[in-house]
């Protein structure tokens, strides 16, 4: 692709294929301080994100994605009539850092049905694709699908071939060869916290760090950690001290020992027939243990409730031959002691509810530990925190806790940081090839 051609772009449009929530963002070059972001709604809940999911009728005629394939996937379910369809989740990292291009790479739905990962992967890049291009239509009139440079991001443990296979999805979803770019998430990730400033001192993320200082930027999200040495220097650039890296160390780890709990309390044929039959308090239960871990406190006493849907109470109850759900707890030899119900919620002692996160976040601070003894780093003393993931507050006190007296700092709207900060990259590569 010709430089020039980069440089004339009207319009940057980042995409954030994420392992849990997925979003986009843009900005105009003339104005690109300027981030218009989408807020997502479902009922009374309001996110900057919508959920990786995709809804694609089996004759490929139909799709969408996010939080109206959610909704408009258990008004199926409700009417026998999700057969005609596929409904696939959180289905990103199926494309591991090893992936084989040569493999057909299937993608599983929730009712086990199989499709080529190419075609899951390329129908929800379209749904986001034209999501965002009526977004950019109306906010900024005028422009032209060929005026915007497209930005999709990547892990940075992803090697060729996973790139490989995103970028030809995205291709095959609409966007062209000479408008799309490919950018790790944790460079992304840096160029916001230059740029953003904090709510609370109006200065830069980076404000704080002095010029000579090496500093630890952690990207924290569904899927993965990625982790990234740099050093500020003089002209408040950064300078890469050690190479992204990362591990399967992401929030839905902690979201899949959640799910298993409640598998295990409830038997496995229970659980799944709830699933496949009652899609929307299914969604329900997700949505909650969300909310809650973001608001757990390493501090907190007393108990953590969540509300649980009738129709699990009744399938379990009715497969247990018990007469209430306090009946199916103390039938089961594992969690009887672990958990209770009351008043239509299940309730846990704070302390056994953060075992939840602990196995994933014990796991996050030692490779943190690996990366810094390994590197030349040992000295870091502050930690920058990006992603999703860094908004559960037993994240920065377990990296307080491990590593002692450093200065952790969480980004303003972190799980926006790669969004906002892919938009940024772009853009001022685009901006420094029109000052040359």
């Amino acid at each position: 692709m010709e430089k020039d051609s980069k440089c004339s772009r009207l319009v940057v449009a980042a995409i954030d294929f994420g392992t849990t929530f997925s979003g986009y963002a843009f900005s105009s070059k003339n104005e690109w301080g300027r981030v218009f972001t989408k807020q997502w709604t479902s009922g009374s809940l309001i996110s900057p994100k919508a959920p990786t999911c995709l809804l694609l009728k089996k004759d490929f005629s139909e799709s969408c994605f996010g939080y109206e394939a959610e909704d408009k996937y258990s008004e199926l379910t409700s009417e026998e009539s999700h057969k005609e369809y596929y409904f696939f989740q959180r289905f990103k990292m199926i494309l591991r850092r090893d992936v084989d291009v040569k493999q057909h790479i299937l993608c599983y739905d929730i009712s086990g049905e199989a499709l080529e990962a190419r075609l899951v992967f390329q129908h929800f890049i379209k749904c986001l694709k034209d999501c965002l291009y009526k977004h950019i239509e109306k906010e900024l009139l005028g422009t032209q699908d060929g005026d915007i440079e497209y930005v999709l991001t990547v892990p940075a443990i992803w090697g060729d071939n996973a790139k490989m296979v995103m970028r030809e999805a995205a291709l095959k979803a609409g966007i062209k060869k000479d408008n799309l770019t490919i950018a790790l998430e944790p460079e992304a990730a840096s160029m916001y916290c230059q740029y953003v400033t904090k709510a609370d001192t109006l200065s830069p993320t980076l404000g704080v760090v002095k010029p000579g200082t090496k500093f630890i930027l952690i990207d924290l999200g569904g899927g993965t950690a990625d982790i990234t040495v740099h050093q500020k220097c003089e002209d408040n650039t950064l300078e890469e001290v050690l190479p992204a890296s990362g591990e399967s160390l992401g929030g839905k780890a902690v979201d899949d020992r959640f799910m298993n709990f409640l598998k295990e309390l409830v038997g496995e044929n229970v659980w799944e027939e709830f699933k496949k039959e009652n899609m929307e308090d299914y969604t329900d239960i997700t949505r909650s243990f969300e909310t809650k871990k973001r608001t757990i406190k390493q501090d907190k006493s007393g108990s953590t409730r969540l509300p649980i849907p009738q129709a699990l109470v009744k399938l379990s109850t009715k497969s247990h031959g018990v007469k209430s759900f306090k009946e199916v707890i103390q039938k089961n030899d594992t969690h009887r002691n672990n958990v209770d119900y009351i008043s239509g919620r299940l309730v846990w002692n704070n302390d056994f509810f953060r075992g939840f996160f602990k196995k994933t976040i014990d796991e996050m601070v030692k490779y943190i530990d690996e990366i810094i003894r390994e590197s030349e780093a040992r000295d870091i003393r502050i930690f920058v925190l990006v992603g999703g993931f860094s908004e559960c507050l037993l994240v920065p006190d377990a990296i307080k806790k491990h590593f002692g007296d450093v200065s952790v700092i969480i980004a303003e709207e972190a799980g926006l940081a790669v969004l906002k900060g892919a938009v940024f990259l772009a853009t001022r590569q685009m901006l420094s090839c029109v000052d040359q």
